[in-house]
């Protein structure tokens, strides 16, 4: 236990001793964590906006006149995939009409008869199966059409998968890129104390001895860079959000109004920020004074 306490002491006082290099490593680990961080934020933000938009998508079901028109309504609520469902009457149906073509108005008072069917609106639960919703709609008995949004829906889901995979990738070469720089500035450090570790092997110190103090250092510098890319995250996104909210109201209709407030993912963030921190910090140090030892 003591010589463990010992490592772990010697660990955070090379962080000090070694701080031209700790400060290098902390620096990258921090710039590439931040942009990791605020790139996932803008995927989330993104995925909450474009699910919010494809609600505002709707399904239209028209009706026989004959249909029973409330035992309709109950087969499209039991569906699994059906989220909200509006029912718009003949009447209201064609008042809506007449409202969106007022110059026309005159021409819809005057025909003979009403041509507006009874009509569902329904949203989809998951706009991923908006086929499958469709098809479901169109078995229905007493339905004779259905008007769905395929070509959005496409657009939606192309939009989502881009985000998606440009995420990843971005947050993929921006940990291999720390990865490989922790790794290169913790083999200068190893280098640099070349001296004192060959004593040590020389005395019989094991290679798990010898490495412990670089694997606390690189953890201890992760755990630091974790909170200053925290406090970075943080008061760039409180400002944007705050921009977004200041003069930009038009942007409620696209469902920006939604998007969340740091103060709801604070801890999630700065946990994720130092988990990430250490693990880079470790695999790097791992990585470097495991070539640097083997033989």
């Amino acid at each position: 236990m003591s010589n463990f306490s010992y490592l772990i002491k010697q660990g955070i006082k090379s962080v000090w001793r070694n701080r031209f290099m700790s400060f290098a490593g902390f620096c990258v680990l921090t710039v590439s964590m931040l942009l990791v961080g605020l790139s996932g934020l803008v995927m989330l933000d993104c995925e909450i906006i474009l699910a919010n938009v494809s609600d505002q998508n709707e399904i239209s079901v028209y009706l026989n006149d004959d249909a029973d028109i409330e035992k309709v309504g109950e087969q499209i609520k039991s569906s699994s995939l059906a989220g909200s469902v509006r029912y718009i009457s003949p009447e209201d149906g064609l008042q809506q009409m007449i409202e969106s073509y007022e110059e026309q108005r005159t021409l819809f008072e005057n025909l003979p008869y009403n041509p507006v069917p009874p009509t569902y609106m329904v949203t989809a639960n998951d706009i991923d199966r908006i086929s499958e919703l469709t098809a479901t709609l169109t078995s229905i008995d007493g339905v004779y059409k259905v008007n769905a949004p395929m070509d959005f829906a496409k657009f939606i889901r192309d939009i989502r998968t881009a985000f998606t995979v440009v995420g990843l990738v971005l947050i993929a070469a921006l940990g291999t890129v720390s990865v490989i720089i922790i790794a290169n500035t913790t083999r200068l450090s190893v280098f640099a104390r070349r001296k004192e570790i060959s004593i040590m092997r020389a005395v019989g110190a094991t290679n798990g001895f010898i490495k412990t103090p670089f694997f606390v250092e690189g953890m201890f510098i992760g755990l630091i860079s974790g909170v200053a890319s925290w406090l970075l995250t943080k008061l760039i996104y409180e400002r944007i959000y705050d921009m977004l909210y200041s003069g930009f109201q038009m942007w409620e209709a696209l469902g920006i109004s939604r998007i969340v407030s740091f103060d709801q993912l604070t801890w999630y963030v700065l946990l994720g920020y130092c988990v990430l921190g250490a693990i880079l910090g470790a695999i790097g140090t791992v990585v470097s004074t495991g070539k640097y030892l083997k033989g």
